[in-house]
């Protein structure tokens, strides 16, 4: 294959001008049908990422509503262990207030 570069053609072309011209339509119709599947590859992709998005958003959400679960019992664990030790507390005060009567 001939490589013709824009501003120029090759020798004596002029002598066979239908073969150049059978050539570049060639050409242009391999670089048509590049683009098309280039543009069929960049349509994929963008679904693809919107996929991704979508998905990301899903398990962001996720994780917010795992992270304020597990919040909420942490919280709830406190409150136990701080009822558990206030009572302890009161325990113990009322041993040593027994012990000293």
């Amino acid at each position: 294959m001939t490589i013709i570069r824009p501003d120029s053609l090759p020798r004596f072309w002029w002598l066979f001008p239908w073969s150049i011209a059978r050539q570049l339509h060639k050409m242009v119709y391999a670089l048509k049908a590049h683009g098309d599947l280039m543009d069929d590859a960049l349509g994929l992709q963008s679904h693809i990422i919107s996929d991704q998005s979508e998905e990301i958003a899903n398990l962001r959400a996720k994780v917010e509503r795992i992270t304020h679960v597990s919040h909420y019992h942490v919280i709830e664990a406190r409150d136990f262990e701080a009822k558990w030790l206030r009572v302890l507390e009161e325990n113990e005060a009322l041993r040593k207030k027994g012990a000293q009567s």
